[in-house]
């Protein structure tokens, strides 16, 4: 399996280096670091798989309240 680093934010435009398939979502995804998120990508395609580093700016700021979640999870929360 071969590691790359990316300086991507986001997994849009990803795709399999092997075959140019296009991939939407990763299969998994660790946090190695409040800064550092390895990404498993699997293509389904040709069945490749690699993995990739993304880096999350220094001065990124992370806020979960319940306007975001009720946009994202709507059916989720009770009222």
């Amino acid at each position: 399996m071969t590691t790359v680093r990316s300086i991507r934010n986001s997994s849009h435009d990803m795709t399999c280096e092997k075959c140019g398939e296009a991939l939407i979502a990763p299969e998994y995804a660790e946090y190695v670091s409040e800064r550092i998120i390895l990404n498993l990508w699997s293509c389904k395609h040709c069945g490749y798989r690699f993995e990739t580093e993304a880096f999350a700016p220094a001065d990124a700021e992370f806020e979960l309240n319940s306007k975001a979640l009720e946009r994202v999870f709507p059916s989720l929360l009770m009222g």
